[in-house]
């Protein structure tokens, strides 16, 4: 079963290759980002940035704070790299994979969990112009205990 999707993730990513995205060559983006997490069923914000090393390829550093709900909140600390290929003009879909550190605080009784795991999921950007983009992403952390949904919208600006 494992090597079935690992077989398939390859030949997704094989594909998208072929298709042509006109993403520039150390392309850069600042942004910010609002969303939801499953893990406590609360919103979260984030600041955003990217950077693209070639047309397919770009990394994508993220802080975000998750708010608090039940007495649950928390930092996340990701790196995820997203493989952008174009669909149409001003619309690029990607997969992404990357890791993960959370950081989850209890208020009652007062504890912390550190959890480092693996993120995998997707999104899509939406070119409003040359320098300002929105998006809209969908991962899952898989952590121990602390595994979970990140659902989110944001607006970056491109340099």
């Amino acid at each position: 079963m494992k090597n079935n999707v690992i077989l398939r993730c390859f030949m997704i990513l094989v594909l998208m290759f072929s298709i042509n995205a006109n993403a520039q060559k150390g392309e850069k983006m600042l942004g910010v980002k609002g969303g939801y997490a499953t893990f406590n069923n609360s919103g979260y914000s984030a600041i955003v940035f990217q950077y693209s090393f070639a047309e397919h390829f770009r990394i994508s550093p993220q802080a975000s704070y998750i708010f608090s709900h039940n007495n649950i909140s928390g930092f996340e600390f990701s790196v995820d790299m997203h493989f952008p290929f174009r669909v149409t003009k001003g619309i690029k879909l990607y997969p992404l994979a990357g890791v993960t550190f959370n950081n989850w605080i209890w208020q009652h009784p007062k504890t912390t969990q550190n959890r480092f795991g693996l993120n995998v999921g997707g999104g899509a950007d939406f070119y409003i112009t040359n320098n300002l983009k929105i998006s809209a992403q969908a991962k899952y952390s898989w952590l121990k205990n602390t595994d979970g949904g990140f659902f989110d919208i944001g607006i970056g600006y491109m340099f």
